[in-house]
């Protein structure tokens, strides 16, 4: 007789030791196990809402006589839909870009856990085309239930070489099997960039293969010749962590990622795509929609003419850069597009009156250089697009264009777009750490220097028996603070939404708005903005004869910075910042401080971050909180995080501290 574990455990056995045979000989597009329609849970993640069962990309190469090579990448996933709250998975996506890529052999069905099988049709699937050569291909799966498994695969033609897709193998739910595969040619060489992993197989390969470039001098049709054959296999990969204050997060990932270096074809000489940075910035100034953009004045004339006066009026170098930046950024309207090349010369884009990122900045370029102002492009890869690679000349890492500008014996960064953001503060998105500026003479990388950001909230607070504060709330905002002040002004649709008092109201969801009041700097981008604001919050709790007080009603750091053991990707902060919270606590008649919050000064190893706490009771029946938080060192590895914790710890319990006080008898 068997025994019922011996039994249940020979089972799951046999099913595991029938998917690793499955899985490694490569899945069936369309075969799927009663076993897998039936699950319903992940196993060791109860409460995953998805699991990725299977998902694969092979990259192979075809050679066409009028294109040359070309890149045939084949994509084939499975994902078990578990929960409600992962239905959103079943809407899909694909992205290409027309100009140089086609999308076929789309296949799509849904598996239910019935048995049934729903496959998709023509008319299921929507192309839609954009206005910058970009396409997306969408389609659903119907009838989603929990359970039911979402199918599909393609074929990604790209006749660019240069990068095959990155390919990462850990998502945001759980994944059975990822696996990679490449079989590459021995013309074409390539670097890679990252390739870390724990992998379950990790195979590459030297063997003949049939192919046929018949283009190719010194070969015939369907001859035989080496490919470099890579197979990388991961499995039961755990999600990744979202953790506060993260960038470039898939540069921590498991993940495949390569970069064409160099092609040599038969009897000729080795053709390097991967030159130097003096190189590709002598190729970008030859460009009509980069270099000669803002240095031929052919292609800015009309621009010149419209802005020179007010630009020339302006008598400092200074005067002159804001002069520049202010018409650009009131004149020409964002696409929403960001770019490092311009999309039409500067006279066309000040005509049409928008463009994309680029555009914007290649114009302020010419008025800047036009007016003998020392300007060159800047190129920067965009928040979450990548840690920027130095060592190589990749221009495929960036994303956007800025103005680095120099002034007297220091620079500046401009981005124009819209008034509300001044000469010298970059988008945030922007805000990458470093960029490489695309001069001819003297192509460097350099840091992505802003202006700290700053916010000094001075707060009266005059608590009742009950713990009802009365506040009064000014606060004085500049650099990036005064931006995202001034576009909540903006947008805001009821007082509700108001700068200070919407960060009130998170903590405090209980409070009400009394009154709002913009005292300066509310139209101009380059002053502090002074706002000042009246509330009701619930700041106290009474308990029998004690009263127990919050007089910090504005976190000065993420909490979330405390909630994990173990940092596991760097702490990265766009920009550095000080903020300072002044109360003046108010305490109810018969009441005296029964214990006030420990005075301390914090300050790191490393002198990067540094925080203040005083607290001092006046004979008047009020008491005085002083916090200052500083930080100037905006990236931390997450090796750091075992010493800083104990830092952030501190903080926030500073910040959530109570004044006890205790009714007098």
């Amino acid at each position: 007789m068997h025994h019922p574990f011996t039994l249940a455990f020979s089972i799951l056995f046999l099913f595991a030791t029938n998917l690793s045979a499955q899985y490694e000989d490569g899945l069936k597009f369309g075969k799927i196990t009663d076993e897998d329609r039936q699950l319903l849970l992940v196993p060791g993640d109860s409460a995953a809402a998805a699991y990725v069962l299977y998902d694969k990309l092979d990259l192979s190469f075809d050679f066409l006589p009028d294109k040359g090579p070309v890149l045939k990448e084949s994509f084939h996933r499975r994902v078990k839909l578990l929960k409600p709250s992962s239905f959103d998975r079943a809407n899909i996506t694909l992205r290409y870009d027309r100009s140089f890529q086609s999308l076929g052999n789309l296949d799509a069905q849904v598996h239910l856990p019935d048995g049934t099988t729903i496959k998709l049709r023509g008319g299921d699937f929507v192309r839609e085309k954009g206005d910058d050569r970009k396409e997306t291909m969408k389609f659903t799966f119907p009838q989603i239930t929990p359970g039911a498994v979402i199918e599909y695969r393609y074929t990604l033609s790209t006749e660019s070489i240069l990068t095959p897709t990155n390919y990462v193998f850990q998502e945001d739910i759980p994944v059975r099997w990822a696996e990679y595969t490449a079989r590459i040619p021995k013309y074409y060489s390539y670097l890679s960039l990252g390739m870390h992993g724990n992998y379950h197989i990790r195979e590459v390969e030297q063997r003949p293969l049939r192919w046929s470039p018949v283009a190719l001098r010194g070969l015939s049709n369907e001859q035989m010749i080496m490919h470099s054959d890579m197979r990388f296999v991961m499995k039961d990969i755990v999600p990744f962590k979202h953790q506060p204050y993260t960038n470039n997060l898939r540069d921590y990932l498991p993940r495949v990622r390569l970069q064409l270096q160099s092609v040599q074809y038969p009897q000729s000489m080795v053709q390097p795509v991967l030159k130097d940075w003096h190189a590709v910035a002598n190729e970008l100034d030859e460009l009509r929609n980069f270099g000669r953009a803002y240095q031929v004045k052919g292609n800015y004339n009309q621009l010149w003419k419209a802005a020179g006066p007010t630009v020339m009026a302006a008598e400092s170098p200074r005067e002159r850069i804001a002069a520049a930046y202010y018409f650009v950024a009131s004149r020409i309207r964002w696409d929403e597009r960001y770019h490092f090349i311009g999309s039409d010369s500067p006279d066309n884009i000040f005509k049409a009156g928008v463009g994309n990122s680029a555009d914007l900045n290649l114009c302020l370029l010419a008025l800047l250089n036009e007016a003998g102002i020392d300007a060159q492009p800047m190129l920067v890869s965009l928040r979450d697009g990548g840690v920027p690679i130095e060592v190589y000349p990749l221009v495929d890492q960036f994303d956007h264009l800025m103005v680095y500008a120099t002034v007297g014996e220091g620079s500046i960064l401009l981005d124009a777009n819209g008034v509300s953001r001044p000469p010298g503060l970059p988008r945030e998105r922007a805000l990458n750490h470093r960029g490489w500026i695309a001069s001819t003479q003297n192509p460097r990388w350099t840091s992505v220097e802003v202006p700290r950001a700053r916010r000094v909230m001075l707060c009266e607070m005059s608590v009742d028996e009950a713990g009802l504060a009365e506040v009064d709330l000014t606060g004085r905002l500049e650099s990036y603070f005064a931006h995202s002040g001034r576009l909540q002004l903006k947008k805001m649709k009821d007082d509700t939404e108001a700068p200070i008092a919407s960060d009130i109201l998170t903590h405090f969801p209980e409070a009400t708005v009394v009154s709002k009041e913009i005292i300066s700097g509310g139209d101009h981008s380059a002053q502090p903005l002074t706002y000042k604001v009246r509330m009701n919050v619930a700041a106290g709790m009474a308990s029998d004869d004690y009263l127990y007080i919050q007089p910090i009603l504005l976190p000065l750091l993420d909490a979330e910075l405390d909630d994990v053991q173990e940092r596991l990707y760097p702490i990265d902060f766009p920009y550095p910042w000080r903020e300072q919270y002044i109360t003046n606590v108010t305490v109810p008649e018969g009441y005296a401080v029964e214990e006030l919050p420990e005075s301390i000064r914090l300050r790191s190893e490393d002198g990067g971050m540094e925080a203040t706490y005083t607290a001092v009771a006046k004979p008047d029946r009020t008491i005085t909180i002083n916090f200052s938080v500083d930080l100037d060192r905006t990236v931390y590895q997450a090796a750091d995080y075992a010493t800083l914790r104990a830092m952030y710890r501190r903080i926030i319990e500073l910040q959530e501290a109570s004044i006890v006080l205790k009714r007098a008898k």
